[in-house]
């Protein structure tokens, strides 16, 4: 198999030195072998369809019936039919294959999504204690608590679902048990139905579980009666998790205190869930994020190793040769050697595509057929599709199959006879230009380094660092960990430096889809082969993409955006050319916090570059916890606090800071802020001292009131300092510690927010507190039902949207929140 034919691997780590040469030879071929196979060029319309259906499925708020579904199966059958008898005709084969793919793309989707919605847990059955017998199906992963793993439950009771996804949390009165892929236990577990925090250019959690088949998720609550069952019969896929945790032992018992020993785990078998938040930051800054998970290169590679080495051994075997040609067996053995690869590093969707093209194109070689490599792309996401309909939801898949697509556009313009470094230029310019538009608009970033950083990174991870782990895999011998680790380190050190620069990357503000589309086909026409007019004039459309920005409130209006961080507190306060972020949201354990996965992603996409202004109304972590990743990855010109003099100030805290003190007032673009809340003098930063703020613009007003209690009301009321407010962030999350009916009859709000959990165990907001800010006339709005809440305040009234309700689709379960 001529290797050199197929792009082997994804975006920037490709190495397109001979594409060029190899387009050329692949259309020659393609033009001059008459015996390519039938339907081949259908699997691009075929491709198309499916991945048009299976989008359009997971567009819609609710799912079609299934006798609905049913019908559209029968449609996309028909249509299929249809398709055979016009295939001798030139141009409706491929229109009729391209629909019947996308109805039968939408009528599967459809009928599959049905069991794993009715496979959820009972809103009846969840906050109870339930003895449930099953497997651990999956490698536990090690998290700042415990373990986290998939549980398959044995006979579930009515209402259980069959697969969950559990938490074992260290305590003092029972240690956690080594658990095992493939082992079996009786466990008392609590549980609760999927759900996630949902807000604007965020993640969601609800999809990702939907997508794993995962109908709820808790924790062991009684560690001590866990009891251990016997083994049930041998499972090829619980045998292919043990394996993947031994491997991973390999590696922490080779370098147990090796800071880089995750990411080895990652390259080696997919396992991501020990690299630090750092390490990320470090990848996504360098442009290399994809060379740490398993890409189609490092398939490719895998494969190009393992067949060279058996083709290399057949050919010194004179009764082998004549039995079969080495080529051949080399071409089988890659395939299944990097079958096996995939299989142990989890069967990632880029490593699945790598794998399908693989093994068309041997296919393809061995039959004597033709078929050229975006036909084998087209292949790959079809098999893609109809394995996993929800792999749409997932950027890899986007980035993964774009990456290969621009590749192969850009070679095919390329001149064959250029210089092999020109044409490594060439591909390193298309991959940057090609997608830059999908990168913005999935990430909302690009590493203006990324070329620099890959030049050396590529080779470095591809051709010398992994085989240094395949051959620790194969021989778990030590030095060969200790060298990969040192290796690695020394990259690190480089890309650090690289990316070090604030404009190592450029960081792009949530764009409208119209936009990603047609800078998209701006960049794509730029790399069109040479002699196509308006190549140049199509970058514009790409310089329009970097320089559009959102749209802002005018001049004495404002934006209060409660973000749902689960029970913490983060609010975004957005005037005409002023940002200001009240409290950071909790932190969710040493490696992770509301400022990385929640607050930055949606301050970014608002087009935030830098906040005007922090307020950390007091020193509670679920408050504060974000405070760090927000300084971090977006600075402050200034911070203004409630806090004790023992607070440990993030890094990146702008000093000095500026207390929190009743009387504190500042106006931005006609909206007047004022503090409320503590006197002068008075802060320690504890509940009865948080950061009370008022905003007014137009006439309405907004107030912040934190954590305080109910002293803190009567103070403020002896001071006369709470006029009525239109909107107010209940106290304490809806306390019965806070919200006395003398606040709220002082307040009278029409709207009142609660930022809290979904089943807080603290049961926020409390029923009584609930029901009286209703009898008061309020409309409640709360995280944990309405995710993100924005309102926008101006002369003419207030706005509300509620981030669920707008971007619901089909598996946003309605949720029962415990009251």
């Amino acid at each position: 198999m001529d290797q050199e034919r197929w792009p082997p691997g994804l975006g920037a780590s490709v190495n397109p030195a001979t594409a060029g040469a190899a387009t050329q030879r692949r259309e020659c071929m393609h033009h001059a072998n008459d015996k390519a196979a039938p339907g081949v060029a259908l699997v691009i319309p075929l491709a198309l369809g499916l991945l048009g259906g299976s989008l359009a499925l997971q567009a819609q708020s609710q799912l079609p019936p299934p006798a609905l579904a049913l019908g559209f199966l029968a449609l996309g059958l028909a249509l299929g039919l249809a398709a055979w008898l016009a295939r001798q005709r030139v141009v409706w084969p491929a229109v009729l294959v391209f629909c019947a793919a996308f109805v039968l793309a939408f009528a599967t989707a459809a009928l599959r999504a049905h069991p794993r919605l009715a496979d959820r847990l009972a809103p009846a059955l969840e906050g109870q204690d339930l003895r449930l017998r099953g497997t651990v199906i999956e490698m536990p992963r090690r998290t700042d608590h415990g373990l986290a793993f998939a549980f398959e439950t044995l006979a579930p009771p009515q209402g259980v679902p069959g697969r969950l996804q559990l938490a074992w949390y260290r305590s003092k009165a029972a240690a956690v048990p080594d658990l095992r892929a493939g082992d079996r236990w009786a466990l008392t577990v609590r549980l609760k139905r999927p759900h996630g925090s949902l807000n604007p250019h965020g993640s969601d959690r609800e999809a990702q579980l939907l997508a794993q088949g995962i109908g709820a998720t808790g924790y062991v609550r009684d560690p001590a009666g866990a009891e251990r069952l016997a083994d049930g019969a041998w499972a090829p896929m619980l045998a292919l998790e043990g394996l993947r945790q031994r491997l991973r032992e390999r590696f922490e018992r080779a370098l147990p205190d090796s800071p880089w020993r995750a990411v080895l785990v990652a390259l080696a078998i997919g396992d991501q869930s020990g690299v630090s938040a750092a390490q990320w930051t470090l990848f996504s800054r360098s442009g290399i994020t994809h060379l740490v998970s398993i890409s189609g290169l490092h398939v490719t590679v895998w494969a190009l190793l393992a067949g060279a080495v058996l083709g290399g051994l057949w050919r010194r075997i004179p009764s082998l040769v004549l039995r079969a040609p080495a080529q051949s067996v080399a071409a089988l053995g890659g395939i299944v050697a990097a079958a096996a690869y995939v299989a142990i590093a989890g069967a990632a969707t880029p490593a699945m595509r790598s794998l399908i093209m693989l093994a068309v194109a041997a296919l393809a070689t061995r039959g004597g057929r033709s078929i050229r490599p975006a036909q084998a792309l087209a292949a790959a996401l079809a098999a893609v599709l109809i394995f996993d309909p929800w792999c749409v939801l997932s950027k890899g898949t986007w980035l993964s199959f774009a990456a290969v697509a621009v590749l192969l556009w850009a070679a095919a313009a390329s001149h064959h006879r250029q210089p092999a470094w020109r044409r490594w230029l060439t591909a390193q310019w298309a991959i940057g230009l090609g997608m830059l538009p999908l990168l913005l608009a999935l990430t909302g970033q690009v590493s203006v380094v990324a070329p620099l950083a890959n030049l050396v990174a590529v080779p470095v991870v591809t051709f010398v660092l992994l085989p240094i782990e395949f051959a620790f895999v194969v021989s778990d011998w030590a030095p060969l960990a200790h060298l990969a680790a040192a290796i690695f380190e020394l990259l690190a050190e480089g890309l650090s430096w690289v990316s070090a620069p604030d404009w190592a990357i450029w960081q792009q503000a949530a764009v409208p889809p119209a936009l990603i589309v047609l800078a998209s086909a701006g960049a794509l026409w730029a790399l069109a082969p040479r002699g196509v007019p308006g190549r140049l004039a199509a970058i514009a459309l790409v310089l329009v993409l970097l320089g559009w920005r959102p749209a802002r409130p005018p001049e004495g209006v404002f934006d209060l955006v409660m973000l749902d961080v689960g029970q913490g507190l983060a609010v975004h306060l957005r005037t005409a050319r002023h940002d200001m972020l009240f409290d950071a949201g909790p932190s969710f354990g040493a490696s992770a916090d509301a400022g990385q996965r929640i607050v930055v992603p949606y301050l970014r996409g608002e087009g935030v570059a830098r906040l005007n202004g922090l307020v950390l109304s007091h020193a509670d972590t679920d408050h504060t916890g974000g405070a760090a990743s927000v300084l971090g990855a977006l600075g402050s010109r200034w911070l203004m606090g409630s806090l004790p003099s023992t607070y440990a100030f993030p890094e990146h805290a702008p000093k000095p800071l500026r207390r929190c003190e009743r009387g504190e007032r500042w106006v931005w673009d006609g909206v007047a802020f004022e503090v409320l809340h503590p006197p002068a003098g008075q802060a320690q930063g504890g509940n009865r001292d948080s950061c009370v703020i008022r905003v007014e613009a137009g006439g309405h007003a907004a107030l912040l009131a934190a954590d305080i209690e109910v002293a803190s009301e009567r103070d403020l009321l002896a001071a006369g300092r709470l006029p009525r407010t239109d909107i107010v962030i209940a106290p304490h999350h809806g306390s019965r510690s806070s919200s006395s009916p003398e606040f709220i009859a002082a307040l009278a709000p029409q709207w009142v927010l609660f930022p809290v959990g979904y089943r807080s165990r603290f049961g926020h907001p409390h029923a009584d507190v609930l029901a009286a800010y209703r009898n008061a006339g309020a409309t409640d709005l709360r995280s944990d039902r309405d995710g993100a809440v924005r309102l926008r305040v101006s002369a003419s009234g207030i706005e509300v949207e509620r981030w669920r309700e707008r971007a619901h689709r089909y598996w946003h379960a309605e949720p029962t929140p415990a009251q």
